[in-house]
Formats: structure tokens, sequence, C-alpha cells
């Protein structure tokens, strides 16, 4: 009778816990279908719209998300779960200002969840105020020190703001936590490969299958991974595994297009790639290949209307150039072409012409500010481009004070200044940028404000931070070889030069070959040196520069008479520069 009676008094679980467990799993369907058991076991509708409009989010039916949750109409227990997906949901619709106000109603309950101060976050990267999103992410690990989404947010802003290794011991911190987490586990092996941690990223990836063997990432890393090793039909049938969800995802479509190109199928990859350009213009890695498959299936008059005007650029690419250039042999203009290959072969120019734009979701209005990041942004660049740098620069001060979270704005007024001369002005910018995205295009004007300032040393420590975070910027290795060639510091520049070329492989330019053949000269390597001359000389045969350097190449190996030729042919062409040079 005693344990009957204990029984009967034990608390029975609520109908509401199926559900509020169905979507904490992300299972949006289930959840949906124990919310309706609920309203027919007579639980009304406030206390269920909360959970109905998070179902109908997760499953990605926007219109039916907005009809349960924008009237605000939940209960007291339902409040924050209503107010959390609405404001998710006026997220993923662009309108930052009423996903503002949506969290801002949670936040009057009460101090938040660790989860809600990681969308926080997130909103306030994406709306540009950037530098508060880190305050979100701090504010979430205080509420959570283990939430697995705090932890992940905050990698992924360390390896924005530090580089690669920063992140990395936030999500292994991350796994040690929670170690069956699929998100954790998918950035921390994503971090490793791109570390080049081959066999650690295989290991997590082969476990994230032991967990979740329908899970599309696991797959999709070790196709990354079978691509990046040439294993090309392994990559095919690692991706087919990802399923339709992971089809449409810009990153895929570019591993599948690449994998079509190596195997001579340029057609299929321009039907992957052409829908990918056209929604995401500015994807730089999707108009190069799609360019790429265009020339094999031979069409370069497309080819050149769409993309010529990227190698008309000043710092156009060698590889941008090379394409076009070829192109332009393809349909019969071999002269013009010529113009754009020797750019090509002459290496990356150091050339600051495009002010930095707010990328992707950026372009949304920014949430605290008085108006829209682009307008201002393309007054500076339109007074830039007229030669109007102090103008311009008034301007990029005036929106870095409108804007002052803004790494993206920060990195414009960074730009301006130094177009307009200001180098110690543009590195007060560049820092306030970096510590929110060090890329290597930022670090890359930092290292030239410095070297504007003949503060070559500072330059190398910003450099060398940034390889030390990101082993694998073969252009940051060589940049600081390049200072330290400057210096006559030739073992050390020969080392980071041939680290560079060992991460280029065939991408190498004759830039690249030819001042490695300088310093293993410098350093004794004399056999060495006539090899990367001559690979240099073959590319741009008409270069006084490269001509020289594979000239006193070969005098020193002892062919003379050869190396008379070549130092005549550069003294002719008039361009005897100084054998390394930036």
């Amino acid at each position: 009778m005693l344990l009957s009676t204990m029984a009967a008094a034990a608390p029975q679980p609520s109908p509401l816990d199926a559900v509020i467990n169905a979507l904490a799993r992300g299972d949006g369907i289930a959840a949906e279908a124990r919310a309706r058991a609920a309203r027919e076991a007579g639980i009304p509708d406030i206390e269920l719209n909360a959970y109905f409009g998070e179902a109908a989010l997760q499953q990605g039916r926007l219109a039916d998300a907005r009809r349960w949750l924008a009237p605000g109409a939940f209960s007291d227990a339902s409040f924050e779960s209503g107010f959390h997906a609405l404001a998710r949901l006026e997220m993923q619709q662009g309108n930052f200002p009423a996903a503002a106000r949506a969290f801002d109603k949670v936040l009057s309950r009460g101090r938040g969840s660790a989860q809600l101060w990681v969308d926080i976050g997130r909103m306030r990267y994406r709306s540009g105020e950037q530098s508060l999103a880190f305050s979100a992410a701090t504010r979430a690990l205080e509420r959570d020190p283990n939430d697995p989404r705090a932890l992940e947010f905050r990698g992924q802003l360390a390896r924005d703001a530090e580089g690669l290794k920063a992140a990395l011991s936030w999500f292994e911190r991350g796994v040690e936590a929670q170690p069956e987490d699929m998100g954790l586990l998918g950035e921390y092996a994503a971090t490793l490969g791109e570390l080049g941690r081959n066999a650690d990223m295989l290991v997590v990836a082969r476990k994230m299958v032991q967990i979740d063997r329908t899970h599309p990432r696991a797959y999709f890393l070790q196709a990354v991974l079978a691509g990046r090793t040439g294993h090309d039909d392994l990559a095919r049938r690692l991706l087919l595994k990802t399923g339709e969800s992971y089809q449409e995802l810009p990153a895929v479509i570019l591993l599948g297009s690449a994998l079509e190109l190596r195997s001579g199928n340029p057609a299929q990859a321009i039907e992957l790639l052409d829908p990918l350009v056209r929604r995401q213009p500015d994807n730089r890695v999707a108009t190069l290949l799609l360019a790429r498959a265009l020339l094999a299936s031979g069409e370069a008059n497309e080819l050149l209307a769409r993309f010529r005007y990227l190698a008309d650029r000043p710092d156009a690419s060698p590889y941008e150039l090379t394409l076009v250039g070829r192109a332009l042999e393809h349909s019969g203009q071999r002269k013009d072409a010529a113009a754009y290959l020797d750019r090509a072969a002459a290496g990356p120019q150091r050339v600051l012409v495009a002010l930095a734009v707010p990328r992707g979701d950026d372009l949304a209005p920014i949430l605290f500010g008085t108006g829209p990041i682009p307008m201002g942004v393309m007054e500076v660049r339109q007074r830039a481009g007229r030669g109007e740098d102090g103008s311009a620069l008034d301007q990029a001060r005036q929106l870095v004070k409108s804007f002052p979270a803004s790494g993206d704005v920060a990195e414009l007024a960074g730009d301006a200044a130094l177009m307009a001369g200001r180098a110690p002005e543009a590195l007060a910018h560049y820092e306030d940028a970096a510590a929110i995205r060090r890329n290597w295009a930022l670090v890359e004007r930092m290292a030239t404000a410095y070297r504007e300032q003949r503060r070559d040393d500072a330059a190398a420590l910003v450099l060398s931070d940034f390889l030390r975070q990101n082993p694998r910027e073969a252009q940051a290795a060589a940049m600081l070889a390049r200072i330290a060639a400057s210096q006559r510091e030739w073992d050390r520049a020969a080392g980071l030069l041939r680290y560079a070329m060992q991460l280029e492989r065939a991408g190498a330019d004759s830039r690249l070959f030819a001042d490695l053949a300088v310093a293993e000269l410098q350093t004794g390597q004399k056999d060495q040196a006539v090899r990367l001359a001559r690979r240099a000389y073959a590319l741009q045969r008409t270069n006084g520069r490269l001509s020289l350097i594979y000239g006193r190449a070969l005098q020193n190996a002892s062919n003379s008479q050869r190396a008379a030729l070549l130092l005549a042919k550069a003294n002719s062409i008039g361009k005897l520069a100084e054998p390394v040079s930036d």
C-alpha cells in the first residue's frame, strides 16, 4: 500500500516537457507533433505559441514561425523561449533592429541564458558591431562556462581575431567539456585541417561518424581531406553521403566543382558554380574557379566578358592575370594576352586600391548606428577613386565616430589614412580592426604601414605573430623573408622562402623563384640557385631583373658564356634592380 501511495504522489511529466526536450535536440518535427498532442490534451495556445514557433523555425518554415511568434502572445513560462525564437527569426531574415527589440524583451525579465547571449553576440557581429560580440561571448561563458554554443562562438571569434592556434585551444576546451557535441567537434576538425594537421583532423571526423552516422558535416570534412590529398574518387563518395541538406552550401559547391575540374568535367563545374557566383558575386574563390572552368571548356569570350575587370585592377593576382591572359590567347588576341601574362609572371604587386567593404550580412543596417554603413563606405571609395585622399579620410573618420564598434569601418579608415600618406593613423585604425578580424589582407596592410615608416622590425613582428597563428599562409612567410633579405639575414630569408615555396607548390610565381634563387646564392647553394633562377626566367624571359638574377647565378656556377649573354640582356632592358625587393 505504501509503494502504491508513493507512486501516486510522484510528479507526472508535463506534456510540455516532451516538446521542450525535442526542441533542445533540434528535432523540430517531433517538437511540433508533441505540441499538437499537448494542445489536444487541453493545454492552451498561450502556453504553446513559443514552442510551435520554434519548431517551425527549426524546420525552416519561416512564415509559419512568424505567425506563431510575431504577436508575442506567450505565457510567463514560455516568455523567454518565445522572444528568443522571435529574435532568431528576425536575425535569419536580416532584420537586426527587430531582433534587438526581441532580445531586449527577454533581458527585461532577467540576465539571459548562455545561448541567448551567444545569439546576441552573433547578431552584433553580423550587424557590424563586431567588438560588442566579444562582450556578449564573455557574458555567455559567465552564464555557463561549459555551454557548447558559447565555447564554439568564442572559438570562432578567436579564429578571426587571433588566429587558428588560438581558436584551437577554445575548441579543445569545448570538446573536453562536451565530448560528443557535433558543432564543437566539427569546428575542431576544420581548424586542425586548416593548420595542416590532417591525421588529427581525420581522427576527429571519424569520431563524429561514430557518434552520428547521419551527420553530413562529418562526411564533408573527410571529403575535404580526401580532395586535399588527391583522392578524388573517395572525396566524391564522401560528398554523396552529405545528402541534400549540404548541396546548397558554398563550401560543398566549391569542393564539388574543384573535383569536377580535376576530373576533366568543366561543364559540370560551370553548372555548379554559375548559380553560386550570381548569388555571391564577391565570393572570389568561386569566381576564379568559374573563370577557370570557362577557360577549360573553351568559353574564353564568356570569361573575358564577365571577369576581365578583375585582371584590369592594379592589385590583380597572378592567377587572375593568367586566366585572362590565356583567355585572350584562345580568342586570338595575343598582343593583349602578353601584357597580362607578363604582369602575372612578375608576381603579386603591393598596391592598395580597394578600400575595405562590409562583407555579406554586414551590408544590413547597423543596429546601434544612425544608418546603413554601405552609403558611407561608397562615399569614401568614390572620393578615394577620384584621388581625393584627404576628403576620403575625413569621411572615413566620421564613419569611425558613428560606428566605433565596427571592424569593417576601422579597416576602411586605415585604408583611407594609408592612401593619404598617414601611416601612423592607418596603423591605429588597423589595430582596432585586427582586434576583431586579423586576416592576411589586413596584416599585409599593417606590415606595409610599418615599412613606410622604416619600422621593418615592427613589420617583421606583426608578420611573425600572424604566421605563428596561421602557419599555412605562404604570402606571410614570403613577405617576412623579404624583410630578412633586406637586412641581409640570408639564412633566415632562405628558410622562410623555402617554406613559402613548399606551401605554394604549383602556385609559385617568378618572383618567389627568383627571390629564393638569390637567397640560395647568398648562402652558398650555387646549383640550387641556378635551378631556381632558370625556372623564374622561364616564366618571364623579358624581365630584366630575372635575367640579371639568372646571369649572376650562372656566373657563380662558372658558366661564364651563358652568364654574359644574360647580363647583357638585363643591361639592355635597363632594369638592374636590387636582386631581392618587395
